[in-house]
């Protein structure tokens, strides 16, 4: 049976949200409707041009009709308060779209005069500024949470008051037009490198991964990945890991992508019994480990290379080892709480065949060709346009029904900027908290907290840096997230001597599990929403369902032969990985006590400390715990049951 046969789709009225949009967007109708969907073609249109090489505009220009766009979909499209209508936009959100539409007009048209002025600004200007600040956190808090504006808020009253704070924290202060120049009218602030990575990279990713999900290659990863794992145990779930990683990897976010392929295994996996819960935690951890697989890693992976300054091929080969770690972390826990609920998989008759699944491999032609020109040194949004997106094109008129009509192209258009619009404006909010950081040096200051608290000693500065980088993130997009906790929390770890790569890591796997843990889970809210579960449940169980997400970036900053860090020697790179991955596998299995079946509280007590001395890198213990694991494992294989177990579905 192919996804084809389990979700039927059709386009919805150009500008019209998606049936999975969140439910706090509008759904317009008529005129307005075509409206918003003239505005993302536009939208899109303009940086596909961009991305091409045909346009050229300096940065401040792009970043302000990148912004400039979000901002009057946000107004459109997001209601400010729950009494506000849902089917029609109210006159003050007409008004509040004009006026942002003027304000990043006017920064497009006025930016080389600031220029030239290097610094000094006219009254008007000042005036534009704080209207533009006002507009902006006005739009994060109806699209991503408030909690990112009063974090930006405080931030930016701590500029101004500095003066008046004692002891290390305290600075000179800093008098508001001085703020307002150096936050939105210079490239330091709202229109810095943040908003950069959205306007260059970020958006045209989303367009790629629109292209990809109307080529239907959502399908072909759902349908590979049931043919290799769907008739084993659990099999849905395994289906699950497999096709939303693949497909994270080109989404890069979270929430998007639990939306995308979601909507095929959640139901799957609740078919065969898995609790609906505990459906959505797989779901949303599987789409959060998309952003940390190589070769593609979604769009941070390409700020962090740019940010260290080296090649993206580096970064991606660094990356393999534990993103490979996370998943057998994942996919073992999803195995044992198959074998402890007795559950099967699917049956022959509901796996697609294999040979004709494998005919569809051409789809995977863009992600080739995005990875071959990176490794070429192209620049990741030349190689997303040429290798990716255009490829993809050319590829959809290989059969009639994947062909790209005008309205097809629009709507995926559409879809792509409702995206792009959400992670633009978090970008520009997110720019102010690093422009406040410029401004004061607050980041060495915080690390010289968090270095005190730790008392000088790694592991705790670790677990402080993770719970730092995971609060920064909570609500945030993966890149906001990363950026916010690599000016923050990653000074911290270089301080302690650890080299720039492992400690980039380190902070964006904590990011991105932003995404996954309570209170603010925004991935698993929209997977509980399509399973029927409880979010907090369903967050709760993405937490322990990627336990492997919280260890391994721990592993690899002690023993950095994963990230192949070194002097290069196979074995130690084999020995780091084998005992870091079968320790992972006797946690899961202690954690869903199941091995070969139901295991005992004193076998899974010895189990979990066979798999806990596994993962610590050193030499003795592992030793220790692989002749721990080898008693367990050989004793419960002998005195195994029969297990009873459901029938397949």
């Amino acid at each position: 049976m192919s996804t084809e046969s389990l979700k039927q789709t059709g386009a919805p009225p150009l500008g019209a949200p998606k049936e999975d949009a969140p439910s706090n967007r509008r759904r317009l109708e008529s005129w307005q409707a075509s409206l918003v969907g003239f505005i993302c073609v536009v939208w899109a249109s303009f940086h596909l041009l961009v991305a091409s090489g045909f346009l050229i505009l300096p940065p401040t220009q792009l970043r302000a009709v990148h912004l400039g766009a979000a901002l009057a979909l946000c107004f459109l499209l997001v209601p400010g308060s729950k009494r506000s209508s849902r089917t029609s936009v109210p006159m003050l959100d007409w008004l509040l779209m004009l006026v942002a539409a003027g304000l990043m007009g006017y920064m497009f048209f006025r930016y080389e005069t600031l220029i030239r002025l290097g610094g000094r600004t006219e009254p008007q200007d000042i005036y534009i500024g704080l209207a533009g600040m006002l507009i902006l956190f006005e739009a994060a808090r109806r699209t991503i949470s408030p909690g990112l504006v009063v974090l930006a808020s405080i931030a930016l009253l701590y500029v101004f008051f500095g003066e008046y704070i004692p002891g290390s924290m305290g600075h000179s202060g800093f008098t508001l037009r001085r703020i307002v120049q150096h936050i939105f009218l210079s490239g330091e602030g709202v229109f810095g490198f943040v908003l950069g990575v959205s306007a260059e990279i970020i958006i045209v990713f989303i367009l790629f991964g629109a292209v990809l999900e109307r080529v239907g290659i959502a399908s072909f990863f759902n349908d590979l990945a049931n043919c290799i794992a769907g008739r084993a145990r659990g099999g849905p779930a395994k289906i699950a890991v497999i096709s939303s990683a693949l497909m994270g990897m080109v989404s890069g976010e979270t929430s998007a992508n639990v939306a995308t392929t979601g909507v095929f295994t959640i139901p799957l996996m609740k078919r065969i019994g898995y609790p609906p819960y505990f459906a959505g935690a797989v779901e949303c951890v599987a789409s959060c480990g998309g952003q940390i697989l190589p070769p593609i890693m979604g769009a941070t992976a390409f700020v962090i290379a740019d940010a260290l300054g080296i090649p993206y091929a580096k970064l991606a080969l660094a990356a393999t080892l534990p993103a490979l770690l996370y998943f057998v972390g994942v996919y073992a826990t999803v195995h044992f709480r198959a074998v402890h609920l007795g559950l099967r998989g699917l049956s022959k008759e509901n796996i697609p065949h294999l040979l004709p699944t494998l005919k569809k491999i051409y789809l995977l032609l863009p992600l080739a060709g995005i990875v071959i020109m990176l490794m070429n040194d192209y620049t990741p949004t030349a190689a997303a346009f040429w290798g990716g997106i255009v490829v993809a094109i050319c590829i959809t008129f290989m059969k009639k029904e994947s062909r790209l009509t005008f309205e097809k192209i629009g709507q995926l258009m559409a879809n792509a900027c409702r995206t792009g619009m959400t992670l633009a404006i978090a970008c520009a909010v997110v720019g102010t908290i690093v422009g406040t950081a410029s401004m004061t040096g607050v980041t060495m200051t915080i690390a010289d907290g968090i270095f005190s608290l730790a008392g000088g000693m790694l592991f705790p500065a670790l677990i402080l840096t993770m719970l730092v980088t995971i609060v920064l993130g909570m609500g945030l997009p993966t890149t906001a997230a990363y950026v916010l906790a690599a000016i923050s929390a990653a000074p911290v770890l270089q301080r302690m001597g650890l080299p720039e790569l492992p400690t980039h890591l380190f902070v964006l796997y904590y990011g991105a599990l932003s995404a996954l843990t309570p209170p603010v889970c925004t991935g698993a809210y929209t997977a509980a929403g399509l399973a029927g579960a409880s979010p907090t449940k369903t967050g709760f169980a993405s937490v322990r369902l990627a336990l492997s997400g919280f260890i391994v970036p721990m592993l690899f900053l002690y023993d950095q032969e994963l990230v192949l860090m070194g002097d290069w020697k196979g074995f130690a790179i084999v020995d780091a990985f084998v005992s870091a991955a079968v320790g992972l596998i006797l946690i899961s299995s202690a954690l869903e006590g199941a091995l070969f079946e139901r295991l005992n509280p004193p076998l899974r007590a010895l189990i979990g400390l066979a798999g806990l001395l596994m993962v610590i890198p050193e030499p003795l213990t592992n030793y220790v715990g692989y002749a721990i694991a080898a008693v367990v494992v050989v004793y419960c294989y002998k005195n195994r049951k029969e297990p009873v177990l459901q029938q397949a579905v």
